[in-house]
């Protein structure tokens, strides 16, 4: 196991804990290996590493940390989740939450976050790993600060503990590698990266370091070092550079500038938090993940009647002149933000055309008679490394979907078999 590896693991450890007691000897092994076949950019053979774990015998899903690193992993090659959205809860804080954004007035996300975002240096987006979706919107949320002066990207996966290698290297190449960061694998992810670097975005890691992280005794105290850490890291770097505006991109609860509540009903205070108290900004703070459709059933009817309500972009909640937010983040975060129902077209997602991709058709040569195959698109003359610009999985038997790419660019396409292929 690579000691990259090993940190990737351990990084997501707090994350794992939220909702259990943390992967067991056996998952981190499984997931080391993963990562280091991810780092050399063999996706399907890190999947394939993850799924003696991920699945039982009878090819059934085994609920818990490896499975749902194996449909992120598997999210990378299709840019969908891979599990069904979970059965909505029908209690009655479920009912309440639904009849809420029933009534729910809704405003444009993107024109309501760029007039917030005058009033501040600091926007914090959040993501759901598994969901590349989001990363889509994070670019356009890019793109919309951009014209205000926002300048720096800080991304939680951006690699940390290097001395400033890999950011001075993305810095420089304009487009991120395999060692980039974990989920900047994600070619949504890192097309983001990439084309944020072009509008004149600085990178900036501030993840914690392994030294930071220690020897926790538990689940609460490996996220109050994680969080401080990161929290300690953005407070230097806006006090470095005091007329920069920043852009911070972060998983889950990060976001959040209030407390939160955690197991036993403890309140949790996350980066965002934390980053306030520190420097006195009050940072413009925006979830995507509570109304996203991989949160589970609490959220269901909530998404049920937002889909009735035929939204064609992504939206805002508001309750009168108010921001309406829901959930386990409400009164945490600024804004929350729903998207539409994704649309397949060609059998890939419609949300892709927005990164300004037009469809490429996979020469036939490229289908695979039998097993699975990964087709990708990397831009020419960008390094072996680097992080395709799209990727589709194709299965023998099956109607091939389109590549997704931009019109402007020269590709060289990469075909990628699993090591040990399934008939």
């Amino acid at each position: 196991m690579s000691a990259r590896a090993a940190a990737v693991v351990l990084m997501m450890l707090p994350t794992a804990a939220m909702a259990q007691d943390g992967p067991s000897k056996a998952d981190f092994v499984a997931a080391s290996a993963a990562g280091d076949r991810l780092d050399t950019g063999r996706y399907l053979d890190a999947a394939e590493a993850l799924r003696p774990l991920a699945f039982d015998a009878a090819g059934k899903p085994k609920p818990g940390f490896v499975h749902d690193q194996w449909a992120e992993l598997y999210a990378l090659m299709t840019a969908e989740p891979v599990d069904p959205e979970p059965s909505p809860a029908e209690d009655a804080e479920a009912k309440a939450m639904a009849e809420r954004v029933a009534g729910a007035i809704l405003r444009d996300a993107i024109s309501e976050i760029v007039a917030r975002a005058a009033k501040t240096r600091v926007v914090i987006l959040n993501e759901n790993h598994g969901l590349p979706r989001d990363r889509a919107f994070a670019l356009e949320v890019a793109r919309a600060l951009r014209p205000l002066g926002y300048s720096v990207l800080a991304a939680e996966t951006f690699m940390v503990g290097d001395k400033g290698v890999a950011m001075s290297k993305l810095t420089k190449q304009g487009y991120p590698t395999q060692r980039t960061g974990y989920y900047t694998h994600d070619p949504v992810f890192g097309d983001f990266v990439r084309q944020s670097l072009a509008l004149g975005y600085r990178p900036l890691s501030y993840e914690q370091t392994e030294e930071e992280r220690g020897k926790p005794t538990g689940r609460t105290e490996s996220i109050a070092r994680r969080e401080e850490a990161q929290a300690n890291h953005l407070a230097q770097a806006l006090a470095a550079d005091p007329k920069a505006k920043f852009f911070v991109y972060v998983g889950f609860s990060h976001v959040t500038e209030q407390p939160i509540d955690g197991p036993d009903d403890a309140k949790e205070r996350w980066m965002a938090t934390r980053l306030m108290a520190k420097t006195g900004i009050d940072p413009l703070t925006i979830d995507q993940t509570i109304l996203g459709p991989l949160m589970g059933g609490s959220n269901g009817l909530a998404r049920r009647a937002l889909a009735a309500r035929t939204v064609a972009r992504s939206v805002v909640l508001f309750d009168g002149e108010h921001p309406m937010t829901v959930g386990q983040y409400a009164g945490a975060v600024d804004l929350q933000v729903y998207h539409p129902e994704t649309r397949m077209v060609k059998g890939r997602p419609d949300w892709l055309a927005a990164m300004n991709r037009r469809p490429m058709v996979i020469p036939a040569g490229f289908v695979p008679q039998k097993g699975e195959r990964l087709v990708q698109a990397f831009i020419a003359g960008e390094s072996d490394d680097a992080i395709p610009l799209d990727q589709v999985l194709l299965r023998a038997g099956e109607d091939v979907p389109s590549l997704l790419v931009p019109g402007d660019k020269p590709l060289r396409l990469v075909t990628q078999d699993p090591t040990s292929p399934k008939p």
